[in-house]
C-alpha cells in the first residue's frame, strides 16, 4: 500500500509507480550542539525515523546518516546544500521540524518545502521556545508540542499519515 508516499511518472501517456517513494525527513539541529547533545538529538532523529519504518514500510531521511558535519566533514557546503535541496524538494511527502535547540539550517529546509509544496510538522517538547516566524511559515501545517516523546512519536506517525492524504 502506498499511504500517498508514492510519486506517480507518466509513462508514455499511463501513469505507473516511479522508483522514487517519497517520505519524511527529519530536520533539526545538529552542528553547534556539544558532543553530548549531538548525541541525544541524533537519538531522537532515529527513533523518529525507525518508528517511521515501522508505521510506513520505509525509512524517513535523517540528514546525518548521510551528511554528518563530524563523520562527514569531506563534503563541501555545496554539496550538502544540493543533495540536501534536491532531498527536500524532490524525495520529501512530510518535513519535520524537531525543534529542540537553536538551528540555522532548519529554516532553510522548511523555506525548501514550502517553496515545493511539502507540508511540515514542528515537533518540540513542550515549553521549549519556538519562533514565531518558524511557527507562521506556510509550510508549517501541524505543531506538536508534547511532554511523553514516545506517545508524541506515534502522534507524529498518525499525523505524517494523514498530511499524506490530503
Amino acid at each position: 500500500m502506498c499511504r500517498g508516499f508514492c510519486s506517480l511518472a507518466i509513462v508514455q501517456g499511463e501513469f505507473l509507480m516511479s522508483d522514487i517513494i517519497k517520505t519524511a525527513y527529519i530536520c533539526g539541529p545538529l552542528t553547534e550542539l556539544l558532543p553530548d547533545e549531538q548525541a541525544v538529538i541524533k537519538a531522537l532523529y532515529v527513533r523518529i525515523a525507525d518508528a517511521h519504518e515501522e508505521y510506513f514500510g520505509n525509512r524517513a531521511f535523517v540528514p546525518h546518516e548521510h551528511y554528518d558535519p563530524t563523520l562527514h566533514a569531506n563534503f563541501l557546503p555545496e554539496d550538502v546544500d544540493k543533495a540536501e535541496r534536491n532531498q527536500v524538494c524532490k524525495k520529501t511527502s512530510v518535513l519535520v521540524v524537531v525543534a529542540i535547540a537553536p538551528s540555522w539550517g532548519g529554516g532553510i529546509e522548511v523555506e525548501m518545502a514550502n517553496h515545493s509544496n511539502v507540508p511540515a510538522i514542528l515537533f518540540y517538547p513542550k515549553g521549549k521556545k519556538v519562533s514565531r516566524l518558524l511557527k507562521g511559515n506556510p509550510a508549517i501545517r501541524e505543531i506538536i508540542e508534547y511532554t511523553n516523546e514516545h506517545t508524541a512519536i506515534w502522534g507524529l506517525m498518525f499525523r505524517i499519515d494523514r498530511l499524506s492524504a490530503i
